[in-house]
């Protein structure tokens, strides 16, 4: 299973992630966990992420990337 944790604190933001999700969610064989719509009290599942993270045999993590800009 491939996994796609899907981190975007604004996702009606970014048109590009809105295709790509869209797309990823016709494929078999695709898990997506939208980190923001799954906590959005940041109250987070450990035992439900480990879980997932056990199960996939890729990891995809998507987030925006201004979160490593200066």
């Amino acid at each position: 299973m491939i996994l796609i944790i899907y981190a975007h604190p604004y996702p009606q933001h970014s048109h590009a992630n809105k295709r790509m999700l869209e797309q990823a969610r016709t494929l078999e064989g695709v898990e997506i966990r939208s980190l923001y719509q799954l906590y959005p009290d940041f109250n987070i599942d450990i035992a439900a992420e480990q879980d997932a993270l056990a199960r996939a045999d890729l990891i995809i993590w998507q987030h925006p990337m201004q979160w490593y800009s200066t």
